[in-house]
């Protein structure tokens, strides 16, 4: 009977380790899959964006929609400008220097895009509202933790305006905090869950001058 119980304990231990190493094995792909990803989309939106700027702004060149603004003059009701990369809206590019992160950002958030890219969760850059979610990967935001106050960050939308923020504050949200995430006397928030995924790590930051 003891010999049973030992060869069970033994085996469960080896199943939990199997687990855990095929679940390791399992995230290191998901986030070497995005690193790739990012990759290849920041150079598709920079290559973009250049042949844009050859472009006269009276006529909105291919691919891009939105607002081109007159002398840093922007409508808030408007849309934002997006470019398209395989059939996927993008409204800009997020840069983060304390990290190293330079990420496009898609114009709308579902599960299946935040594996490619943070996404917009809500709000807009014209509005001061700006809500940009991303999956907890080395790469996207896993290290936004790590952010300190007056960190830099960096957004520039599909037409090249570049805005400019700086770190307020690092917070911890409940997943069900929605009105408190997106209601917020901030410019712009980064968020994306902590690694047990049962809350929301949570950056605000505010609109400087440069």
């Amino acid at each position: 009977m003891k010999k049973n119980k030992k060869f069970f304990f033994m085996l469960s231990g080896m199943v939990l380790m199997l687990a855990a190493a095929g679940l390791t094995a399992y995230n290191l792909n998901e986030d070497a899959r995005a690193t790739e990803s990012a990759a290849y989309l920041l150079e598709k939106f920079n290559d973009f964006r250049k042949h844009a700027e050859l472009e006269e702004k009276d006529d909105l060149p291919t691919g891009i929609t939105g607002q081109f603004p007159e002398e840093e003059h922007f409508d808030p009701n408007a849309p934002m400008p997006t470019i398209s990369i395989d059939g996927v809206k993008y409204i800009g590019v997020l840069t983060i220097p304390a990290l190293g992160i330079e990420l496009p950002v898609a114009e709308n958030w579902d599960y299946t895009q935040m594996k490619i890219s943070p996404c917009r969760y809500e709000g807009s850059i014209y509005k001061n509202n700006l809500v940009i979610c991303a999956h907890n990967y080395s790469t996207h935001f896993r290290n936004i933790k790590n952010l300190q106050h007056h960190d830099e960050i960096i957004f520039i939308d599909a037409v090249g305006n570049e805005f400019f923020y700086q770190v307020e504050l690092v917070e911890t949200l409940q997943p069900t905090a929605i009105e408190e995430m997106i209601s917020s006397q901030y410019d712009l928030s980064l968020f994306t869950c902590n690694y047990a995924g049962n809350a929301r790590v949570t950056v605000r930051c505010n609109q400087i001058e440069e």
